[in-house]
């Protein structure tokens, strides 16, 4: 069947579809995971038992969604209307289509080109932000940063995509013209699925205009910490946390009611994030003796001998040791990080905390 034959109201319908698909996850997030995700916050919070008045709905309000999700479905509508409608009128003389050849004669090859390139770059990035929403949907773990993310990876994809295409057709040789054109679907395609792969790329071939000064603590990075995945490491990035000191100074109830990650998970991370902050550098001899976390260094009242004993194992400095255990054991904070702990890994505290919340369930169907 001709691709031209097809009727008005299919192509309405695949736009309506692909741009529907935005507005739609957010309105499924709010009328069948949210109800689940606030069940999931109370259990948590009422395990350790943590009195706070902060709310899973705060972070999660509908009028926090309206911007993000009317920016990207107008995204996706404009660009999935341009695939499946075409363009109008002569697109030869468009800057932005043919770039540094606008003024030429003859740019009609150029940007039917770019035109090609853009549209599969839009269906790479949104076959991308699609399964991550999906997977985020089911996890209860759909803030609205996902959708600003969504609709700006698709604008740096294209972009990206495009001068790249740019970049290539300069330095490819006649000959070679034909086989990188039925190349460039291919490479639009998977600019639209890693976007920064393919910016890597292009710094790397003009990275003189590129400073390659960082400031960046190696010994804090979120990947010195046991159980932090690149996926864990991009979501706590999405709420501000881009090292280990961010990770130690959060608050615990907002990582719960923001993030996907389970209590006892999140316990540990910030307890191993903060013995970073404390050890830093030596925090591999640590790990070796078997201490991973502030909570482990705690444990057992450590006397003053156990931890010359722990120096002498670890090859640290004895009274640089004794600092730390003692500003360890001096901060109420961890104190209370620590009894959050030990509560969060009792399976009394896990049962009773089940049944309080069946109590409530029960009284809200009776009232209803």
């Amino acid at each position: 069947m001709d691709w031209i034959s097809i009727s008005p109201l299919i192509r309405f319908a695949l736009v309506a579809i692909v741009a529907g698909f935005i507005p739609i996850s957010a309105i499924s997030f709010f009328s069948i995971m949210m109800p689940q995700k606030e069940k999931d916050f109370k259990k948590s919070i009422t395990e350790m038992g943590i009195s706070t008045s902060r709310k899973v709905r705060d972070s999660y309000s509908p009028g926090k969604y309206i911007l993000p999700v009317g920016f990207t479905f107008l995204i996706c509508l404009v660009a999935i209307s341009v695939f499946i409608f075409g363009v109008q009128g002569d697109i030869s003389e468009n800057f932005f289509l043919v770039g540094a050849f606008f003024g030429d004669e003859n740019n009609a090859a150029i940007a039917n080109q770019s035109l090609s390139v853009l549209s599969y770059a839009f269906l790479g990035s949104f076959v991308y932000i699609a399964q991550n929403i999906i997977r985020r949907l089911i996890a209860n773990d759909l803030p609205p940063s996902v959708y600003y993310s969504s609709g700006i990876r698709i604008i740096l994809a294209s972009a990206v995509a495009l001068v790249l295409s740019f970049l290539l057709g300069s330095e490819t040789s006649s000959a070679d013209f034909l086989s990188l054109k039925g190349s460039l679907p291919a490479i639009a395609l998977l600019a639209g699925i890693f976007p920064q792969r393919i910016l890597n790329y292009i710094i790397r071939r003009y990275q003189e205009f590129v400073s390659n000064d960082s400031v960046t603590d190696k010994s804090l990075s979120l990947y010195n910490i046991e159980g932090i995945s690149i996926y864990h490491k991009e979501r706590l990035e999405e709420i501000g946390i881009d090292n280990a000191q961010n990770l130690a100074t959060a608050s615990l109830t907002q990582l719960i009611a923001e993030t996907p990650f389970d209590a006892r998970q999140l316990l540990d991370w910030i307890g191993q994030a903060k013995l970073v902050c404390y050890a830093k550098e030596d925090m591999g001899r640590l790990r070796a003796v078997g201490i991973r976390s502030i909570f482990d260094l705690m444990k057992g009242n450590k006397s003053r001998e156990a931890l010359r004993e722990l120096a002498d194992a670890t090859g640290m400095n004895t009274p640089i040791l004794e600092v730390i255990h003692g500003q360890i054991m001096d901060d109420s904070g961890i104190q209370a990080l620590f009894n959050f702990q030990e509560k969060k890994d009792s399976p009394e505290r896990d049962y009773i905390a089940t049944m309080e919340l069946n109590k409530e369930d029960a009284k809200i169907t009776v009232g209803g």
